[in-house]
């Protein structure tokens, strides 16, 4: 990892521990991707991506499998561009959005392996809009994951990320409003569960002035499990008229189980709005009482509850048979966990 190359504000996660073990060499894959045939989908030697930061080199230094997209201008589809990780190991993926397009896209990674590195690169260029789901289901120990987003001006971003892994490690995902009128907003639901430890970093810079970027981060902790979340607003100077709105809200199912919740915000201009929320807490013992008081057993009403807590940050979520299959993995964990 070259030296002049820092790497990126990961508060209370220990990035670099898990980047100094070394991600897997192991051949594999790369990302299986359907899409009309106006999408271009090619999987090159290498990326021409430039390393902003020290986790940029580690993700892109190889061995490590390519894939890229390119949606064309004024591009307009309902039927979503399927990715789909291979069955070991990670991948680099670079996603190009042209003008006016609109599209569609779910992600999905269930890889096993020992230590993964993820990184996906999305640009969209003036007037896109972009539909994004991201699913993450690792089944391998470690896992790093970086997902950088570029906007231009009038674009539209709006991203699920589903954390429904086995793994331990990072998952960071960087949005940076550099156009007039961008703006984005981010869910994120997470189930933690066993003895995992592992960090979700969601930031939003404000480049450019009218932007708007919202960030809405909960998660659900059962077992021996430790979640954090680091929401970061940043507004900088000259970012005139801009918003930065950001809520984490955590939700621990048992006394050995730990959570982290860290609003930050960074206002380097006079002429914005701004504003943050965090919790920490247990399952509402009101909630619980009033389920329960109408003839349901205590591990449907806790299920209940916490479906309708992760339901915030996987309420946009589209596709019906993706939320039950995700529905139906938060009953399984649970079961698992009263077990």
């Amino acid at each position: 990892m070259p030296e002049t190359l820092t790497l990126p504000n990961t508060p209370k996660i220990h990035l670099a521990r898990y980047l100094a073990q070394g991600k897997d060499d192991t051949p594999c894959a790369p990302a299986d991707v359907v899409a009309p045939t106006a999408v271009a989908v090619a999987h090159p030697h290498r990326l021409t991506q430039k390393p902003v930061n020290g986790l940029d080199s580690w993700l892109l230094a190889a061995p490590q499998q390519v894939t890229t997209i390119d949606v064309p201008a004024g591009f307009h589809a309902d039927t979503p561009i399927v990715l789909r990780g291979p069955a070991t190991g990670g991948g680099v993926i670079q996603i190009h959005v042209g003008e006016d397009a609109h599209v569609v896209l779910q992600e999905r990674w269930q890889a096993d392996g020992d230590v993964l590195g993820v990184g996906v690169w999305l640009s969209a260029d003036a007037g896109a809009t972009v539909d994004w789901l991201t699913y993450d289901a690792f089944i391998a120990p470690v896992a790093v994951v970086q997902r950088t987003v570029d906007l231009g001006a009038g674009t539209t971003l709006n991203w699920t990320i589903a954390g429904f892994s086995h793994n331990s490690g990072a998952s960071l995902a960087t949005v940076n409003l550099n156009g007039l009128g961008a703006h984005a907003t981010i869910n994120v639901g997470v189930l933690a569960s066993g003895r995992q430890h592992v960090g979700y970093v969601t930031a939003v810079t404000n480049q450019a002035q009218k932007t708007v970027g919202h960030i809405n981060q909960h998660g659900v902790i059962t077992d021996k499990a430790h979640l954090i979340f680091n929401g970061i607003g940043h507004i900088v100077k000259s970012a005139r008229g801009s918003d930065a709105q950001q809520e984490n809200r955590v939700l621990m199912l048992n006394q050995d189980a730990r959570g982290d919740a860290n609003p930050i915000l960074l206002i380097d201009e006079n002429d914005v709005t701004a504003g943050h929320a965090a919790s920490v807490t247990r399952v509402d013992a009101r909630q619980m009482y009033y389920l329960m008081s109408r003839g349901l057993q205590e591990a449907l009403a806790k299920r209940l509850v916490i479906r309708g807590f992760l339901e915030a940050g996987l309420g946009e979520i589209a596709d019906s048979e993706l939320k039950q299959e995700l529905f139906d993995t938060i009953d399984e964990t649970l079961v698992n966990a009263d077990a």
